[in-house]
């Protein structure tokens, strides 16, 4: 196999492995939901019957939590009241996640490159016209 396609695709692993963070998860906080959104750029509420909702930039207006639905509006458009949130939480990154991703990652890329070595020295023995006849 040509080295310019192992590189492309040693290349190319390596890219998909800049996209590990996206290994988070949900963590529901111990804190009020006022106490909560001061800090995040986002949170999940959850509802006392169970549904749940993402809000981007949240804030808290008196006994009311304001966010936004997508991240990109200027405005929020979302209005919930304190006590209608049964709980918060908020996005972490996982670090058991994140690790098994970069094991997988790896062991695949291994393999391929293992596979394209061992495919690129199929063809040694005809170096120096030994056995090309």
């Amino acid at each position: 196999m040509c080295k310019r396609v192992f590189l492309s695709r040693c290349l190319a692993v390596m890219l998909m492995s800049s996209y590990l963070s996206g290994c988070t998860g949900w963590r529901v906080e111990s804190l009020s939901p006022a106490e909560v959104v001061q800090q995040p750029s986002e949170v999940r509420v959850q509802y006392g019957d169970g549904r749940r909702e993402v809000l981007y930039k949240p804030e808290v207006r008196r006994d009311s939590l304001l966010g936004r639905r997508v991240p990109s509006a200027k405005q929020p458009d979302r209005r919930l009241m304190l006590s209608d949130v049964s709980h918060v939480a908020t996005p972490h990154i996982s670090g058991g996640r994140t690790a098994a991703l970069v094991l997988v990652v790896g062991i695949v890329a291994m393999i391929v490159a293992l596979q394209n070595f061992h495919l690129d020295l199929g063809g040694l023995g005809n170096i120096g016209g030994i056995g090309s006849e």
